[in-house]
């Protein structure tokens, strides 16, 4: 699904988080969002999402202007996998897989046995079968961030968003989790810390920093010294893998002066 970003500002009270961001992603073409804490990458996923309104400028998913589009509408076509906060739900994991699949099934009877057949499909696609019948509250970090890419699944979106997909999980489960989606064949915007991990898995990356496109592109065109040292505040030896090319990132030490957080 065609993703397009338009001249998008976006404030919270009096704070302008986002100013004036442009980019856009291609049918399944994995997209990373990149940036230092605060850079306005969470808000910029809720735009997409259709859950903030823009003060100026659009997202359009497909035919749809996000923000002016039905919760139905939206949720037919984009997932969002947001950070895990909350840990006291009363529910299965199985129970909350099978909210992702609402926006395509009724609430009644009729329905229950798709929905639960769809719920335990997702949750065995992410390695999960075994979580169905625990409590969300008893669930590790990492079980949870499973179950909540399942949740997302289950939604059968076009476009999917991600926010830190591999928090919580062990090396394994991170590689895992990241072949996966990027083998879904569907728009995937995921933000991510891991700069290693967007160079390996993402087709292009955009950077923000205090709320602005600082760079976007290919990872190999944008993941320099240069960049990172100007955004991130570090100092960085970018190779080449020996494999396949893709740049690979050691970190020397910061440059002194970390960036704020605006």
């Amino acid at each position: 699904m065609d993703l397009t970003v338009s001249a998008l500002s976006v404030a919270r009270g009096r704070r302008e988080v986002l100013t004036d961001v442009t980019f856009s992603a291609g049918p399944g073409e994995v997209v990373g969002l990149l940036g230092p804490n605060g850079a306005g990458k969470s808000t910029l996923l809720g735009a997409v999402a259709g859950v903030l309104a823009p003060s100026s400028g659009e997202v359009r998913v497909g035919d749809l202007v996000a923000h002016r589009a039905g919760r139905k509408q939206m949720a037919q076509r984009v997932a969002l996998m947001e950070q895990q906060a909350d840990r006291d739900v009363p529910l299965t994991a199985l129970e909350i897989v099978e909210l992702g699949s609402l926006p395509h099934h009724a609430l009644g009877r009729a329905d229950h046995a798709a929905r639960t057949a769809e719920a335990r499909a997702a949750l065995a696609s992410v390695g999960a079968s075994a979580l169905a019948d625990r409590r969300w509250r008893t669930l590790s970090g990492g079980e949870r961030q499973r179950v909540s890419v399942a949740r997302a699944l289950a939604q059968r979106p076009r476009l999917l968003l991600l926010d830190e997909p591999t928090n919580h999980l062990d090396v394994t489960a991170q590689l895992d989790t990241l072949d996966f989606v990027s083998g879904l064949g569907i728009t995937v915007v995921a933000a991510l810390h891991d700069l290693n991990h967007a160079a390996r898995w993402c087709d292009r990356v955009v950077v923000l920093s205090g709320g602005r496109v600082a760079a976007e592109g290919a990872p190999a065109d944008v993941l320099t010294e240069e960049t990172l040292a100007e955004v991130y505040g570090v100092h960085a030896t970018v190779m080449t893998h020996p494999g396949d090319g893709r740049p690979v990132i050691a970190f020397d030490g910061t440059t002194g002066g970390r960036p704020p957080l605006d």
